[in-house]
């Protein structure tokens, strides 16, 4: 297929029939998830950011400035000091939307630290009256 602005890009017909009806779609890639070579409309794949929550998001967008101002993505690393040429109050945004990003992944790791010491209790009341042979009766 001709590009606007002079070349050609190569595309795919997707040999895909779902409930009867033949695909025919046009695509860069075709994926192997089974039996043959589809469309991912076909199999139905979705991306892995549609998959995200709002933590997730917060956490890959807090990781994207970090790789943008040249630093390691991920909390424990320190947060890099302003690049030359970068406007101090760029800087600043940068990094309060990080810490933003950061305080709502710590809210969910203590949901989820708090739903744990719930589910602990809980298996550690139903097993407390019970001695050690009754338990593999």
């Amino acid at each position: 297929m001709p590009c606007r602005f002079g070349g050609a890009r190569p595309y795919f017909v997707c040999p895909g029939i779902i409930n009867g009806i033949v695909c025919r779609r046009w695509v860069t890639k075709l994926y192997g998830a089974g039996r043959y070579f589809l469309c991912r409309h076909c199999y139905q794949l979705a991306y892995p950011s549609q998959r995200e929550d709002r933590y997730d998001r917060a956490l890959r967008r807090a990781d994207k400035i970090r790789a943008r101002l040249g630093e390691e993505p991920g909390t424990a690393s320190v947060f890099p000091a302003r690049p030359k040429g970068m406007h101090r109050r760029t800087y600043e945004r940068l990094q309060s939307a990080v810490l933003d990003a950061e305080i709502l992944a710590d809210e969910r790791l203590a949901i989820l630290l708090a739903r744990l010491q719930r589910l602990d209790r809980r298996t550690e009341r139903r097993s407390a009256g019970r001695s050690r042979k009754e338990f593999w009766r």
